[in-house]
Protein backbone atom coordinates (compact mmCIF):
# COMPACT_ATOMS: atom_id res chain seq x y z
CA UNK A 1 0.00 0.00 0.00
CA UNK A 2 1.31 3.35 -1.04
CA UNK A 3 -1.63 5.54 -0.24
CA UNK A 4 -4.77 5.68 2.03
CA UNK A 5 -7.83 7.67 2.93
CA UNK A 6 -8.50 7.54 6.70
CA UNK A 7 -11.58 8.75 8.51
CA UNK A 8 -13.94 6.48 6.95
CA UNK A 9 -17.42 5.58 8.52
CA UNK A 10 -18.09 9.35 10.26
CA UNK A 11 -15.40 7.56 12.71
CA UNK A 12 -12.20 9.69 14.03
CA UNK A 13 -10.29 11.77 16.86
CA UNK A 14 -11.26 15.62 15.12
CA UNK A 15 -12.35 17.94 15.70
CA UNK A 16 -12.64 16.60 19.51
CA UNK A 17 -12.44 19.12 22.94
CA UNK A 18 -10.61 18.19 25.34
CA UNK A 19 -13.06 16.72 27.87
CA UNK A 20 -14.88 14.15 25.01
CA UNK A 21 -11.51 12.56 24.41
CA UNK A 22 -12.16 9.44 26.52
CA UNK A 23 -15.88 9.16 25.47
CA UNK A 24 -14.38 9.27 22.03
CA UNK A 25 -12.23 6.75 22.50
CA UNK A 26 -14.29 4.51 23.92
CA UNK A 27 -16.38 4.88 21.26
CA UNK A 28 -13.74 3.83 18.74
CA UNK A 29 -13.10 0.86 21.33
CA UNK A 30 -16.66 -0.36 21.19
CA UNK A 31 -17.87 -0.13 17.32
CA UNK A 32 -14.20 -0.57 15.93
CA UNK A 33 -12.51 -3.13 18.34
CA UNK A 34 -9.28 -0.79 18.63
CA UNK A 35 -7.70 -1.60 21.91
CA UNK A 36 -8.62 1.14 24.54
CA UNK A 37 -5.29 0.94 26.38
CA UNK A 38 -3.09 1.51 22.73
CA UNK A 39 -5.18 4.32 21.92
CA UNK A 40 -4.61 5.94 25.53
CA UNK A 41 -0.79 5.02 24.93
CA UNK A 42 -0.66 6.03 21.65
CA UNK A 43 -3.11 9.17 20.60
CA UNK A 44 -0.85 12.31 21.23
CA UNK A 45 -3.87 14.35 21.51
CA UNK A 46 -1.59 17.86 20.22
CA UNK A 47 -4.70 19.10 18.44
CA UNK A 48 -8.34 19.89 18.80
CA UNK A 49 -9.68 21.16 15.86
CA UNK A 50 -9.73 18.85 12.18
CA UNK A 51 -6.96 21.78 10.42
CA UNK A 52 -4.85 21.17 14.08
CA UNK A 53 -5.37 16.91 13.88
CA UNK A 54 -3.97 17.46 9.74
CA UNK A 55 -0.96 19.44 11.23
CA UNK A 56 0.02 16.81 13.81
CA UNK A 57 -0.41 14.43 11.11
CA UNK A 58 2.35 15.62 8.93
CA UNK A 59 4.63 16.70 12.28
CA UNK A 60 4.57 12.91 12.92
CA UNK A 61 6.36 11.51 10.07
CA UNK A 62 4.59 8.93 7.38
CA UNK A 63 5.61 5.63 6.04
CA UNK A 64 2.96 6.30 3.19
CA UNK A 65 0.39 9.07 1.75
CA UNK A 66 -2.80 9.45 3.89
CA UNK A 67 -5.78 12.03 2.67
CA UNK A 68 -8.17 12.59 5.49
CA UNK A 69 -11.79 12.42 5.67
CA UNK A 70 -13.45 14.38 7.49
CA UNK A 71 -15.56 12.76 9.91
CA UNK A 72 -19.03 13.11 10.91
CA UNK A 73 -20.31 11.92 14.55
CA UNK A 74 -17.04 13.72 16.15
CA UNK A 75 -18.37 17.05 14.26
CA UNK A 76 -21.80 16.59 15.67
CA UNK A 77 -20.76 15.68 19.01
CA UNK A 78 -17.91 18.59 19.11
CA UNK A 79 -21.06 21.24 18.40
CA UNK A 80 -23.58 20.03 20.74
CA UNK A 81 -21.49 18.07 23.07
CA UNK A 82 -21.00 14.52 22.82
CA UNK A 83 -23.69 12.98 24.72
CA UNK A 84 -26.63 15.19 23.32
CA UNK A 85 -25.56 14.57 20.07
CA UNK A 86 -26.32 10.93 20.35
CA UNK A 87 -29.77 11.68 21.39
CA UNK A 88 -30.98 15.39 19.55
CA UNK A 89 -32.18 14.71 16.29
CA UNK A 90 -32.44 18.21 14.90
CA UNK A 91 -30.59 21.50 15.19
CA UNK A 92 -30.71 25.19 15.34
CA UNK A 93 -29.62 27.59 12.50
CA UNK A 94 -27.06 28.61 14.56
CA UNK A 95 -25.87 25.20 15.40
CA UNK A 96 -26.09 24.18 11.76
CA UNK A 97 -24.28 27.14 10.52
CA UNK A 98 -21.39 26.33 13.17
CA UNK A 99 -21.42 22.81 11.54
CA UNK A 100 -21.06 24.12 7.97
CA UNK A 101 -18.12 26.85 9.39
CA UNK A 102 -16.29 23.60 10.75
CA UNK A 103 -16.34 21.22 7.87
CA UNK A 104 -15.62 24.47 5.49
CA UNK A 105 -12.65 25.48 7.73
CA UNK A 106 -11.79 21.46 7.41
CA UNK A 107 -11.79 21.73 3.43
CA UNK A 108 -9.27 24.95 3.27
CA UNK A 109 -7.11 22.45 5.26
CA UNK A 110 -7.06 20.13 2.66
CA UNK A 111 -9.79 17.72 3.72
CA UNK A 112 -10.64 14.96 1.45
CA UNK A 113 -15.11 15.61 2.07
CA UNK A 114 -16.57 13.85 4.82
CA UNK A 115 -17.99 10.54 5.62
CA UNK A 116 -21.30 9.17 7.77
CA UNK A 117 -22.68 6.41 9.16
CA UNK A 118 -26.60 5.59 9.15
CA UNK A 119 -26.03 1.99 10.27
CA UNK A 120 -28.03 1.25 13.32
CA UNK A 121 -25.66 -1.82 14.04
CA UNK A 122 -22.93 0.13 14.79
CA UNK A 123 -23.39 1.32 18.35
CA UNK A 124 -21.02 2.95 20.86
CA UNK A 125 -19.89 1.96 24.29
CA UNK A 126 -23.27 2.55 26.33
CA UNK A 127 -25.29 0.63 23.66
CA UNK A 128 -27.27 4.05 22.14
CA UNK A 129 -27.03 5.72 19.00
CA UNK A 130 -24.20 7.23 17.07
CA UNK A 131 -24.55 11.23 16.18
CA UNK A 132 -24.48 10.26 12.95
CA UNK A 133 -27.28 8.12 13.17
CA UNK A 134 -29.84 10.82 14.84
CA UNK A 135 -28.61 13.39 12.54
CA UNK A 136 -31.21 14.73 9.99
CA UNK A 137 -31.24 14.69 6.13
CA UNK A 138 -30.89 18.64 6.81
CA UNK A 139 -27.05 18.58 8.36
CA UNK A 140 -25.87 16.30 5.80
CA UNK A 141 -26.84 18.18 2.70
CA UNK A 142 -25.39 21.56 4.26
CA UNK A 143 -22.05 19.63 4.48
CA UNK A 144 -22.68 18.53 0.83
CA UNK A 145 -23.68 22.37 -0.15
CA UNK A 146 -20.34 23.07 1.47
CA UNK A 147 -18.18 20.34 -0.60
CA UNK A 148 -19.85 21.51 -3.86
CA UNK A 149 -18.15 24.81 -3.14
CA UNK A 150 -14.36 23.28 -3.34
CA UNK A 151 -14.37 20.61 -6.36
CA UNK A 152 -12.32 18.06 -5.09
CA UNK A 153 -12.93 14.86 -2.50
CA UNK A 154 -15.56 12.47 -2.32
CA UNK A 155 -18.39 11.62 0.59
CA UNK A 156 -17.67 8.01 2.23
CA UNK A 157 -21.14 6.20 3.44
CA UNK A 158 -20.78 3.18 5.79
CA UNK A 159 -24.07 0.75 5.50
CA UNK A 160 -27.48 1.31 6.22
CA UNK A 161 -27.31 3.77 2.79
CA UNK A 162 -28.38 2.41 0.56
CA UNK A 163 -31.35 0.15 1.65
CA UNK A 164 -34.26 -0.24 -0.32
CA UNK A 165 -35.60 2.82 1.24
CA UNK A 166 -36.77 5.66 -0.90
CA UNK A 167 -35.48 8.28 1.84
CA UNK A 168 -32.23 6.57 2.09
CA UNK A 169 -31.86 6.65 -1.58
CA UNK A 170 -33.03 10.21 -1.78
CA UNK A 171 -30.43 11.36 0.42
CA UNK A 172 -27.72 9.43 -1.00
CA UNK A 173 -28.37 10.94 -4.51
CA UNK A 174 -29.36 14.36 -3.44
CA UNK A 175 -25.78 14.22 -1.98
CA UNK A 176 -24.04 13.64 -4.63
CA UNK A 177 -26.68 16.49 -6.82
CA UNK A 178 -25.49 18.68 -4.23
CA UNK A 179 -22.18 18.49 -3.58
CA UNK A 180 -21.13 17.52 -7.76
CA UNK A 181 -18.46 14.56 -5.76
CA UNK A 182 -18.30 11.10 -6.08
CA UNK A 183 -20.16 8.81 -2.79
CA UNK A 184 -18.73 5.34 -1.66
CA UNK A 185 -21.43 3.24 -0.17
CA UNK A 186 -22.14 0.10 1.00
CA UNK A 187 -24.69 -1.54 -0.75
CA UNK A 188 -27.45 -4.55 0.51
CA UNK A 189 -26.04 -5.85 -2.73
CA UNK A 190 -29.44 -7.15 -3.95
CA UNK A 191 -30.99 -6.82 -7.16
CA UNK A 192 -32.82 -3.90 -6.30
CA UNK A 193 -30.16 -2.23 -4.69
CA UNK A 194 -27.56 -2.88 -7.93
CA UNK A 195 -30.65 -1.60 -9.90
CA UNK A 196 -31.33 1.61 -8.11
CA UNK A 197 -27.21 2.24 -8.77
CA UNK A 198 -27.84 1.66 -12.47
CA UNK A 199 -29.98 4.73 -12.28
CA UNK A 200 -27.71 6.66 -10.55
CA UNK A 201 -25.40 5.68 -12.94
CA UNK A 202 -27.56 6.54 -15.68
CA UNK A 203 -28.60 9.86 -14.35
CA UNK A 204 -24.86 10.96 -14.30
CA UNK A 205 -24.57 10.51 -10.71
CA UNK A 206 -21.10 9.11 -9.35
CA UNK A 207 -22.20 6.55 -7.36
CA UNK A 208 -19.89 3.98 -6.14
CA UNK A 209 -21.02 0.76 -4.35
CA UNK A 210 -18.36 -0.94 -2.12
CA UNK A 211 -17.54 -4.31 -2.19
CA UNK A 212 -15.47 -6.89 -0.60
CA UNK A 213 -13.19 -9.21 -2.46
CA UNK A 214 -12.84 -12.08 -0.21
CA UNK A 215 -13.97 -13.47 3.50
CA UNK A 216 -12.59 -11.97 6.40
CA UNK A 217 -9.65 -14.35 7.74
CA UNK A 218 -9.01 -15.43 11.25
CA UNK A 219 -6.65 -18.47 13.02
CA UNK A 220 -9.00 -21.01 12.30
CA UNK A 221 -10.53 -20.22 9.17
CA UNK A 222 -12.63 -17.32 7.05
CA UNK A 223 -14.72 -15.07 9.46
CA UNK A 224 -14.50 -13.64 12.89
CA UNK A 225 -12.73 -14.73 15.81
CA UNK A 226 -13.82 -13.75 19.28
CA UNK A 227 -14.63 -13.83 22.92
CA UNK A 228 -17.82 -12.54 24.65
CA UNK A 229 -16.02 -10.62 27.02
CA UNK A 230 -15.69 -7.70 24.19
CA UNK A 231 -17.67 -8.82 21.36
CA UNK A 232 -19.91 -6.08 19.35
CA UNK A 233 -20.50 -7.98 16.19
CA UNK A 234 -23.71 -9.24 17.45
CA UNK A 235 -25.14 -5.51 17.39
CA UNK A 236 -27.92 -6.27 14.45
CA UNK A 237 -29.90 -8.34 16.98
CA UNK A 238 -31.36 -5.64 19.21
CA UNK A 239 -31.97 -8.02 22.74
CA UNK A 240 -28.38 -8.58 22.07
CA UNK A 241 -26.71 -5.22 22.71
CA UNK A 242 -27.78 -4.71 26.10
CA UNK A 243 -26.32 -7.95 27.01
CA UNK A 244 -22.71 -7.65 25.96
CA UNK A 245 -22.40 -3.74 26.62
CA UNK A 246 -19.58 -2.99 29.74
CA UNK A 247 -16.80 -4.88 30.98
CA UNK A 248 -16.65 -8.91 31.16
CA UNK A 249 -18.02 -8.89 34.77
CA UNK A 250 -20.66 -6.47 34.04
CA UNK A 251 -21.78 -8.31 30.59
CA UNK A 252 -21.47 -12.00 32.72
CA UNK A 253 -24.30 -10.98 35.19
CA UNK A 254 -26.69 -10.08 31.82
CA UNK A 255 -25.60 -13.45 30.23
CA UNK A 256 -26.28 -15.33 33.26
CA UNK A 257 -30.26 -13.52 33.68
CA UNK A 258 -32.86 -16.24 32.17
CA UNK A 259 -34.74 -13.17 30.91
CA UNK A 260 -32.36 -12.16 28.55
CA UNK A 261 -31.30 -15.31 27.01
CA UNK A 262 -35.25 -16.19 26.01
CA UNK A 263 -34.98 -12.71 24.18
CA UNK A 264 -31.69 -13.50 22.72
CA UNK A 265 -33.04 -16.41 21.63
CA UNK A 266 -35.64 -15.88 20.04
CA UNK A 267 -33.62 -12.26 17.84
CA UNK A 268 -31.74 -15.54 16.74
CA UNK A 269 -34.62 -17.10 15.01
CA UNK A 270 -35.69 -13.45 13.91
CA UNK A 271 -32.70 -12.41 12.32
CA UNK A 272 -30.97 -15.88 10.18
CA UNK A 273 -27.27 -14.58 9.68
CA UNK A 274 -24.14 -16.59 9.26
CA UNK A 275 -23.27 -15.18 12.36
CA UNK A 276 -25.71 -16.57 14.38
CA UNK A 277 -26.19 -19.98 12.95
CA UNK A 278 -25.80 -22.46 15.75
CA UNK A 279 -24.10 -24.97 13.23
CA UNK A 280 -21.49 -23.24 12.11
CA UNK A 281 -20.46 -20.66 14.83
CA UNK A 282 -18.05 -22.52 16.30
CA UNK A 283 -16.16 -23.63 19.97
CA UNK A 284 -12.36 -22.49 19.12
CA UNK A 285 -9.62 -22.22 22.04
CA UNK A 286 -11.06 -23.11 25.58
CA UNK A 287 -9.07 -22.00 28.44
CA UNK A 288 -9.33 -24.64 31.02
CA UNK A 289 -8.41 -28.39 30.83
CA UNK A 290 -12.12 -29.57 31.84
CA UNK A 291 -13.38 -27.85 28.38
CA UNK A 292 -11.08 -29.58 26.04
CA UNK A 293 -13.95 -32.22 24.79
CA UNK A 294 -15.89 -28.77 23.62
CA UNK A 295 -13.26 -27.35 21.15
CA UNK A 296 -14.03 -27.94 17.49
CA UNK A 297 -17.26 -28.43 17.87
CA UNK A 298 -20.48 -26.24 16.43
CA UNK A 299 -22.67 -24.27 18.74
CA UNK A 300 -24.93 -27.24 17.89
CA UNK A 301 -22.91 -29.88 18.64
CA UNK A 302 -22.26 -28.11 22.05
CA UNK A 303 -25.71 -27.92 23.20
CA UNK A 304 -26.16 -31.97 22.14
CA UNK A 305 -23.36 -32.52 24.28
CA UNK A 306 -24.24 -30.88 27.59
CA UNK A 307 -28.18 -31.72 26.85
CA UNK A 308 -28.87 -27.60 26.56
CA UNK A 309 -30.10 -25.74 24.09
CA UNK A 310 -27.82 -24.35 21.89
CA UNK A 311 -27.68 -20.60 23.32
CA UNK A 312 -27.68 -21.94 27.12
CA UNK A 313 -24.62 -24.38 26.32
CA UNK A 314 -22.46 -21.68 24.27
CA UNK A 315 -23.20 -19.09 27.09
CA UNK A 316 -22.74 -21.74 29.90
CA UNK A 317 -19.45 -22.66 28.65
CA UNK A 318 -18.35 -18.96 27.69
CA UNK A 319 -19.27 -18.26 32.08
CA UNK A 320 -17.07 -21.26 33.10
CA UNK A 321 -14.35 -19.55 31.65
CA UNK A 322 -14.47 -16.08 32.48
CA UNK A 323 -15.86 -15.13 29.08
CA UNK A 324 -12.20 -15.97 27.85
CA UNK A 325 -13.37 -18.67 25.45
CA UNK A 326 -12.80 -17.98 21.66
CA UNK A 327 -15.80 -18.94 19.10
CA UNK A 328 -15.76 -18.16 15.84
CA UNK A 329 -18.26 -17.62 12.73
CA UNK A 330 -18.78 -17.24 9.22
CA UNK A 331 -18.81 -13.09 8.05
CA UNK A 332 -19.53 -13.13 4.58
CA UNK A 333 -20.50 -15.56 1.15
CA UNK A 334 -18.47 -18.22 -0.27
CA UNK A 335 -16.93 -17.16 -3.38
CA UNK A 336 -19.46 -17.79 -6.21
CA UNK A 337 -21.06 -16.43 -9.03
CA UNK A 338 -22.53 -13.74 -6.64
CA UNK A 339 -19.94 -12.21 -5.69
CA UNK A 340 -17.99 -12.19 -9.27
CA UNK A 341 -20.69 -10.77 -10.75
CA UNK A 342 -20.40 -8.17 -7.40
CA UNK A 343 -16.82 -7.26 -7.68
CA UNK A 344 -16.76 -7.36 -11.82
CA UNK A 345 -19.32 -4.61 -11.45
CA UNK A 346 -18.41 -1.25 -13.46
CA UNK A 347 -19.47 0.80 -10.65
CA UNK A 348 -17.62 -1.60 -7.72
CA UNK A 349 -14.89 -0.41 -5.52
CA UNK A 350 -13.14 -2.96 -3.92
CA UNK A 351 -10.52 -1.55 -2.34
CA UNK A 352 -11.47 -1.65 1.66
CA UNK A 353 -10.66 -3.96 4.05
CA UNK A 354 -11.86 -2.52 7.27
CA UNK A 355 -9.07 -0.58 7.56
CA UNK A 356 -7.16 -0.89 11.24
CA UNK A 357 -10.79 -1.68 12.89
CA UNK A 358 -11.45 -5.05 14.88
CA UNK A 359 -8.11 -6.66 14.62
CA UNK A 360 -7.95 -8.62 17.17
CA UNK A 361 -11.38 -10.55 15.37
CA UNK A 362 -10.14 -10.76 11.82
CA UNK A 363 -8.20 -9.48 9.02
CA UNK A 364 -9.03 -8.57 5.15
CA UNK A 365 -5.65 -6.80 4.87
CA UNK A 366 -4.55 -9.04 2.59
CA UNK A 367 -6.95 -8.23 -0.14
CA UNK A 368 -4.52 -7.31 -3.12
CA UNK A 369 -3.13 -10.49 -2.73
CA UNK A 370 -6.28 -12.28 -3.03
CA UNK A 371 -7.35 -9.97 -5.92
CA UNK A 372 -3.69 -9.83 -8.00
CA UNK A 373 -3.66 -14.15 -7.51
CA UNK A 374 -7.18 -15.59 -7.25
CA UNK A 375 -9.58 -13.54 -9.45
CA UNK A 376 -6.86 -12.51 -11.82
CA UNK A 377 -4.03 -14.92 -11.83
CA UNK A 378 -6.15 -18.17 -10.96
CA UNK A 379 -9.61 -17.30 -12.77
CA UNK A 380 -9.01 -15.16 -14.96
CA UNK A 381 -12.14 -13.05 -13.98
CA UNK A 382 -10.39 -9.82 -14.82
CA UNK A 383 -7.45 -9.18 -16.54
CA UNK A 384 -4.12 -7.73 -15.01
CA UNK A 385 -5.16 -4.00 -16.65
CA UNK A 386 -8.09 -4.22 -15.05
CA UNK A 387 -7.14 -5.76 -11.63
CA UNK A 388 -4.49 -2.93 -11.02
CA UNK A 389 -7.33 -0.59 -12.27
CA UNK A 390 -9.98 -1.66 -9.73
CA UNK A 391 -7.09 -1.38 -6.93
CA UNK A 392 -5.24 1.90 -7.86
CA UNK A 393 -6.30 4.54 -10.54
CA UNK A 394 -10.07 3.84 -9.79
CA UNK A 395 -9.56 4.40 -5.78
CA UNK A 396 -7.28 8.00 -6.39
CA UNK A 397 -9.88 9.38 -8.58
CA UNK A 398 -12.42 8.75 -6.18
CA UNK A 399 -10.64 10.54 -3.43
CA UNK A 400 -9.30 12.78 -5.63
CA UNK A 401 -5.97 12.10 -5.77
CA UNK A 402 -3.98 14.10 -8.08
CA UNK A 403 -0.99 12.14 -10.38
CA UNK A 404 -1.41 9.21 -8.42
CA UNK A 405 -2.94 5.93 -8.88
CA UNK A 406 -1.14 5.25 -12.61
CA UNK A 407 2.40 5.22 -13.84
CA UNK A 408 3.36 8.07 -15.89
CA UNK A 409 5.98 10.50 -16.46
CA UNK A 410 5.47 13.24 -14.16
CA UNK A 411 3.16 11.59 -11.86
CA UNK A 412 4.60 10.42 -7.97
CA UNK A 413 6.40 7.27 -7.70
CA UNK A 414 4.43 5.46 -5.64
CA UNK A 415 5.00 1.64 -7.02
CA UNK A 416 4.65 -1.70 -6.06
CA UNK A 417 6.80 -4.31 -7.29
CA UNK A 418 5.33 -8.44 -7.09
CA UNK A 419 5.91 -11.57 -9.06
CA UNK A 420 2.68 -12.49 -9.64
CA UNK A 421 3.59 -16.10 -10.20
CA UNK A 422 4.71 -16.60 -6.53
CA UNK A 423 2.30 -14.38 -5.11
CA UNK A 424 0.83 -15.83 -2.04
CA UNK A 425 0.70 -15.73 1.95
CA UNK A 426 3.42 -16.23 4.17
CA UNK A 427 1.65 -18.47 6.69
CA UNK A 428 -1.33 -20.77 6.62
CA UNK A 429 -3.59 -18.92 8.63
CA UNK A 430 -3.17 -15.04 10.38
CA UNK A 431 -1.24 -15.14 13.62
CA UNK A 432 -1.12 -12.68 16.35
CA UNK A 433 1.18 -10.06 16.13
CA UNK A 434 1.49 -7.73 19.52
CA UNK A 435 2.60 -4.74 18.39
CA UNK A 436 0.03 -1.90 19.53
CA UNK A 437 0.74 0.36 22.20
CA UNK A 438 0.87 -1.37 24.99
CA UNK A 439 1.49 -5.12 23.28
CA UNK A 440 -1.57 -5.39 22.38
CA UNK A 441 -2.41 -7.85 19.35
CA UNK A 442 -3.76 -7.96 16.08
CA UNK A 443 -3.95 -10.74 13.73
CA UNK A 444 -1.80 -10.35 10.48
CA UNK A 445 -1.28 -12.44 7.62
CA UNK A 446 1.90 -11.15 5.84
CA UNK A 447 2.33 -11.44 1.74
CA UNK A 448 4.90 -13.57 -0.36
CA UNK A 449 5.91 -12.26 -3.54
CA UNK A 450 6.11 -8.47 -3.07
CA UNK A 451 9.28 -7.30 -3.98
CA UNK A 452 9.31 -3.41 -3.09
CA UNK A 453 7.16 -1.14 -1.55
CA UNK A 454 8.06 2.58 -3.09
CA UNK A 455 6.43 5.54 -1.68
CA UNK A 456 7.22 9.18 -3.86
CA UNK A 457 10.32 7.22 -4.95
CA UNK A 458 11.61 5.39 -1.60
CA UNK A 459 11.96 2.12 -0.68
CA UNK A 460 9.74 1.43 2.69
CA UNK A 461 9.13 -2.29 2.15
CA UNK A 462 12.17 -5.06 0.69
CA UNK A 463 9.92 -8.12 0.88
CA UNK A 464 8.74 -8.06 4.27
CA UNK A 465 11.41 -5.99 5.87
CA UNK A 466 10.47 -2.61 6.44
CA UNK A 467 13.54 -0.25 5.78
CA UNK A 468 12.00 2.20 8.39
CA UNK A 469 11.86 5.08 5.54
CA UNK A 470 9.26 8.03 6.00
CA UNK A 471 8.62 9.83 2.66
CA UNK A 472 4.92 9.36 2.57
CA UNK A 473 2.88 13.06 2.48
CA UNK A 474 0.03 14.22 4.12
CA UNK A 475 -2.11 14.88 1.02
CA UNK A 476 -4.30 18.41 1.37
CA UNK A 477 -7.21 18.07 -1.46
CA UNK A 478 -5.86 22.13 -2.30
CA UNK A 479 -3.15 20.77 -3.71
CA UNK A 480 -5.37 18.35 -5.90
CA UNK A 481 -7.23 21.11 -8.08
CA UNK A 482 -6.50 21.81 -11.45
Amino acid sequence: MTSLTIGQSGFGFAPTRAEDRALNMRMMNRIEAIPLDSMRKGIRWDWETFPEFMDSLERQGLGLNIAPLFPFSPMRGYVLGMMEARERTQVTEAELNQMKQIFYEAMKAGAFGFSGNKDVNDRPEDGGFLPSHVASNEEYLALADVLGEFGVGCLGWTMGGMQDTQEAQWLLAEMIRRSGRPLTAGANSTDEGLAWLAECRAEGLPLINQEISMNFMTRSGDGSEFTLAEYNLFDYMPNWIEPLVGSAEERAVKLRDPRNRELMKQDVLDNPNNRNNYGTLQVVQVMHERNYQYEGMTIEELGNAMSKHPLDAWFDLALDEDLETYFSHPFGTSEDETREKLITNPYAHISISDGGAHTRYLTMSSWPIHWLSHWCRDKGTVTLEQAHYKISTLPAWIASMKDRGMLRIGSWADIIIYNQEELGYLYDKPIYAHDFPGGERRLVQKPRGLLYTIVNGTVTFEDNDCTGALPGKLLRSYDMVG
